[in-house]
């Protein structure tokens, strides 16, 4: 009798710590957190679109190439020419944003859109993305997504689906009108357990199919244009608690384009950056100063700091705003009295991409 409750006590056990999760809008992202995430193109044979019920991923294998941390910014810190649309309850109640979160580059070439905060509304039944504020041919400028793009909807449960239709028109004067329409369609297709590289979560699996179609309307010669994109799908795996997925992997026209996961600190070689190149940093081992020369194919704000071996800040902090081309940093290590030890320098530009090299301070 004692040997058949033993053996019903463990498989209790087994079954609740396998058991399917529910996912609220208290798990989403809120104002100020961040969350560091590593990136990297390659699946390394391995099939997200694999699924099911109490199901096991194993993506303990992924190596990333970079890391980035994402910040969530409160709406009354971001640039006052957005917060009257995104921030602004009498007039645009379902365009009131929880936050808003460094976006990415946009738009066709005619039409370049840049320095993308998107806007999100976190509520209890909902996660909406309701909009991005850009500078569009350097001028700001606010986009309403009319209807919203639901990316979620609460409480999320397996077998749980939904479908949204979101659009969002853009006026460029000099150019006519530019302009893109998103049907989504979600569905919540599996349960079970998640293994990356810095541990196990219960999980909820979303597979996101997206149909994207880009409209344009040139002035000069009054012609138009609707330009269907191909099939995009995004896999995402969803834990309790943890604000943006713990992986998500997207495919478009049955290609892996980006793969993303949450992370512990890692020390990622800056070679593979695209962004940030021919980097040399020396003497090292250093005592007194680093010295940094690089070449970046981008502009924009930089900041270089300094961190021990957890990945914790050690006071020397360096930003300055950089232009495409060669660059040079000297960090001041006596001023910041470092002490001897192993540390990464992390370059981050334009709160997005995140380097890391490895360095030695000496007596």
């Amino acid at each position: 009798m004692k040997k058949v409750i033993l053996i019903s006590v463990f498989s209790l056990m087994a079954i609740c710590s396998f058991a399917q999760i529910i996912v609220t809008d208290n798990d989403m992202p809120a104002a100020n957190d961040t969350i560091r995430l590593s990136t990297t193109f390659d699946i390394q044979g391995l099939d997200p679109a694999l699924t099911g019920t109490n199901y096991s991923w194993n993506f303990s294998t992924l190596t990333p190439n970079a890391q980035r941390i994402d910040t969530f910014f409160s709406v009354s810190s971001t640039p006052f020419a957005y917060q009257f649309f995104f921030n602004n309850g009498i007039v645009y109640p379902n365009h009131k944003a929880s936050f808003a979160l460094r976006g990415v580059d946009i738009g066709i070439p005619q039409v370049p859109i840049t320095e993308v905060f998107d806007y999100v509304k976190n509520s209890s039944t909902a996660y909406d993305n309701v909009g991005f504020g850009s500078q569009i041919n350097s001028i700001p400028s606010s986009t309403q997504n009319i209807p919203v793009d639901r990316e979620y909807e609460f409480p999320m449960n397996y077998n749980d689906d939904h479908t949204s239709n979101s659009a969002y028109g853009i006026t460029v004067p000099g150019f006519g009108f530019y302009g893109q329409s998103l049907e989504r369609i979600d569905t919540v297709d599996g349960w079970g357990s998640l293994i990356l590289p810095n541990g196990t979560y219960n999980v909820l699996r979303v597979k996101s199919i997206l149909n994207k179609i880009d409209t344009t309307y040139i002035d000069l010669i009054s012609l138009g244009t609707t330009i269907p994109r191909p099939e995009e799908i995004e896999y995402k795996w969803l834990a309790a608690g943890t604000g943006l997925p713990m992986l998500k992997v997207v495919m478009v026209a049955g290609n892996v384009t980006e793969i993303e996961y949450q992370d512990d600190f890692v020390a990622v070689s800056i070679e593979e950056n695209r962004t940030i190149n021919d980097i040399t940093i020396f003497p090292n081992p250093a005592k007194n100063y680093l010295t940094i020369d690089f070449n970046a194919t981008i502009s924009g704000n930089l900041k270089v700091s300094l961190k021990d071996i957890s990945g914790k800040d050690v006071g020397l902090v360096y930003n300055k705003f950089i232009n495409t081309g060669e660059n040079k940093l000297i960090l001041n290590l006596v001023e910041h009295s470092i002490t001897p030890g192993i540390y990464f320098v992390e370059f981050v530009v334009n709160e997005k991409q995140y380097y890391s090299q490895k360095i030695i301070i000496v007596e």
